[in-house]
C-alpha cells in the first residue's frame, strides 16, 4: 500500500526488485538525498519513475525535464509545488524557508536542453535545502554534475539484480517478447532506442512574428527557442512563464500575454484577445505602459465618499495614488503622511483613508464628513484590543458609522459595530495576512486570509460560525469581497500566484498572471490585481470582437 492507502499498481517485466530498492529508498531517511536511476536505453527507467510517481508512495513532484533549462523547469516546478517561482533563484528561496519533505522525481534528464545547466543550475542547488531528495533518470552520459550529494544511491538497471529473471520471463511470453534479452525490457521487446536531445520547438522568428503563436505552441519549446533574446515579447513571455508554462489552456495562455501587452503593444494585444478565454483584462499598468504607472502595487482599496469610483493604490514604500476604477486612468495623489511601507489600506464609507503601517499603528485622513466623529481615536481604542498586533485592516462598504476590522498577528479578528458593540473572533492559526468587508444580506460579513492558507467568512454578532471558503498549503497574500443582489463575490490570492474568484451561481475561476499578487479590490465586474510588476483589472468571461 502506498503512502496514503492506495493500493501501488503492480511493476511488471520483473522489475519488482528495483521497485522495492526505490520504496526502500524512499522510506529510509538515512538514505542520500539523491537517488539516480541509470540504465542502457530500454532499460526501462522511465517506466521505472512513472510508477514511483503513481505508487502513492510520497513523490511530490515530477519535474519532466525533456526540453527544460533551468528557468522553465523553475516554473514547472513551481506550479507543482505551489511555490512562488519566476526565477530558479526564487523557487530556491522560497524551498530554502519551507521545512517540509520535498520528494522531486525527474525523468528524461538525457533529453533536457542542457543537462548540464539543469544540473548544475536548478537540480544540485535543489539539494541545498535538507529536506529536498530527488531521484533523477538518466543514462550514464546525464546524471554527472551533481556536488551538494557527495555519495548518492545509484540504481543501475543494466544489473541483473533490479530484474527478477522468472518474472521477466513469464512477462516475455504474454507480451510477445524475447526473453533471451533479459534484463532489458525495451530490448526484449525488439526496438531499444534512446532519446537524442530535446524535442524539437519552434523558430524564434515565426514566433517573434505572430504573438498568438506564443499561446498556441507548447510554452517549455518556446521557453527554449526565446531563452534570453532582447525585446518586447521575449521579455514579456520570461515575466509571465510561470504563469504559462502549466497552462494547458492555449485561450488562458493568451489572456495572460495579452494582460501583459495591454499598454505596451495594443495591436499585439488585440491579436491575443480569444473568443474561449475564460477572462479577459480591461486595463493594465505595467512599468513603461501609456499610462506610465512606476511599477508594484502593493496594496488597494475600492474609494468611497469624495473618493467614489475611484481605486487607491500604494506601492512598497507608503505612496498612496488613486486611479479612476472603470479605466485605470491615473487621478491625483493621496495627501497621506508618510510615506511609509504599509500593511494595509481601506477606506471608510464616508470616505476615511484608514492606513496600517508595517510596524502595525493604524493612521486615519478624515474625509470632510467624518472629520467630527473621530475616527482616529476610535480606532485606536480598537487597535488596543488586539492584543496580537494588528497585522490586516479592512472597511464594510455600505456600513456608515462602523469602524474598520482589524486582524491581528494571533489569527484573531476584531470588530466594533456602530452601536459600539465589539466581538472578537479566533480564526486562523496564525497572523491574518489579509482582511476585506463586505455588507450582505442585511448585515456585515468580513472574508479573512491567513498565513495559515485558510480563507475564511465570518459575520459578526450574527451566531453563525465561520466558514471555511478555502485552504490551501500557501499563505494567503490578499482577499477582497463584493456584496450584490445577486450574492456575495469573494476573491483571494496566495503567495504562489495563484487567484480565485468566486462568485454566485458560478464556479470558482483560476487565474494567474506570473508575478506575485499582493493585493485584490473588487470595482463592480472588475477584479482589480495589484502585483510586484504593476496592476491589472479583469473581468470574467472574453473580450468582445
Amino acid at each position: 500500500m502506498g503512502a496514503e492507502g492506495r493500493r501501488i499498481p503492480p511493476l511488471r517485466a520483473g522489475r519488482r526488485p528495483a521497485g522495492l530498492a526505490l520504496l526502500g529508498w524512499l522510506g529510509d531517511a538515512r538514505a542520500p538525498r539523491l537517488c539516480q536511476v541509470v540504465g542502457p536505453p530500454g532499460s526501462g527507467r522511465t517506466h521505472l519513475l512513472s510508477w514511483l510517481a503513481d505508487s502513492g508512495a510520497g513523490v511530490h513532484a515530477v519535474l519532466p525535464a525533456a526540453g527544460t533549462d533551468p528557468r522553465s523547469a523553475a516554473w514547472l516546478l513551481g506550479r507543482l509545488l505551489e511555490l512562488p517561482a519566476r526565477t530558479p533563484e526564487e523557487l530556491l528561496a522560497a524551498l530554502a524557508e519551507d521545512d517540509r519533505p520535498t520528494v522531486i522525481c525527474v525523468p528524461d534528464l538525457a533529453r533536457a536542453l542542457d543537462p548540464d545547466r539543469l544540473v548544475a543550475g536548478l537540480l544540485d542547488p535543489l539539494l541545498r535545502s535538507p529536506q529536498v531528495r530527488l531521484v533523477v533518470e538518466g543514462g550514464a552520459e546525464a546524471v554527472g554534475g551533481f556536488t551538494e550529494v557527495a555519495d548518492p544511491a545509484v540504481l543501475d538497471l543494466a544489473l541483473e539484480q533490479w530484474t527478477d529473471r522468472a518474472r521477466f520471463t513469464a512477462w516475455c511470453a504474454t507480451a510477445g517478447a524475447d526473453p533471451a534479452r533479459y534484463p532489458s525490457p525495451g530490448a526484449a521487446l525488439g526496438g531499444p532506442h534512446g532519446p537524442a536531445g530535446p524535442p524539437p520547438g519552434p523558430h524564434p522568428a515565426e514566433l517573434l512574428a505572430d504573438p498568438r503563436l506564443l499561446a498556441h505552441e507548447d510554452p517549455v519549446a518556446v521557453a527554449a527557442a526565446l531563452g534570453e533574446l532582447p525585446g518586447t515579447l521575449p521579455e514579456l513571455w520570461r515575466a509571465t512563464g510561470a504563469a504559462l508554462v502549466g497552462e494547458r489552456d492555449p485561450a488562458v495562455r493568451a489572456a495572460v500575454l495579452r494582460t501583459r501587452l495591454i499598454g505596451l503593444d495594443g495591436p499585439a494585444a488585440d491579436r491575443l484577445a480569444e473568443p474561449d478565454a475564460p477572462w479577459h483584462c480591461v486595463w493594465a499598468m505595467w512599468p513603461n505602459s501609456a499610462f506610465g504607472w512606476p511599477g508594484p502595487v502593493s496594496s488597494l482599496a475600492l474609494g468611497a465618499g469624495s473618493y467614489a469610483g475611484q481605486l487607491l493604490l500604494a506601492d512598497p514604500g507608503g505612496t498612496v495614488r488613486t486611479v479612476d476604477a472603470a479605466s485605470g486612468r491615473p487621478l491625483a495623489r493621496v495627501p497621506a503622511p508618510g510615506p511609509e511601507p504599509l500593511r494595509g489600506l481601506t477606506v471608510t464609507p464616508g470616505g476615511s483613508v484608514v492606513l496600517l503601517d508595517a510596524r502595525g499603528h493604524g493612521l486615519v485622513v478624515p474625509s470632510a464628513a467624518e472629520a467630527d466623529s473621530r475616527p482616529g481615536e476610535a480606532l485606536a481604542e480598537l487597535q488596543a484590543l488586539a492584543g496580537g498586533g494588528p497585522s490586516a485592516v479592512a472597511a464594510v462598504p455600505g456600513l456608515p458609522g462602523a469602524l474598520p476590522a482589524l486582524g491581528d498577528e494571533r489569527g484573531t479578528l476584531h470588530w466594533r459595530d456602530p452601536d459600539g458593540r465589539v466581538s472578537a473572533a479566533a480564526l486562523h492559526q496564525g497572523p491574518v495576512t489579509a482582511l476585506a468587508g463586505a455588507f450582505a444580506d442585511g448585515r456585515p460579513v468580513l472574508v479573512s486570509g491567513g498565513f495559515d492558507g485558510a480563507v475564511r467568512l465570518w459575520r459578526p454578532g450574527s451566531g453563525d460560525p465561520a466558514e471555511v471558503l478555502e485552504r490551501r498549503a500557501r499563505e494567503v497574500a490578499a482577499v477582497a469581497a463584493d456584496a450584490t443582489g445577486e450574492g456575495l463575490t469573494v476573491a483571494a490570492a496566495w503567495a504562489d500566484g495563484l487567484v480565485r474568484l468566486w462568485r454566485p451561481g458560478a464556479p470558482p475561476l483560476d487565474l494567474r498572471l506570473g508575478s506575485p499578487v499582493w493585493a485584490l479590490a473588487l470595482a463592480g465586474e472588475l477584479l482589480v490585481l495589484g502585483t510586484a510588476d504593476g496592476i491589472a483589472a479583469v473581468r470574467a468571461g472574453a473580450a468582445a470582437p
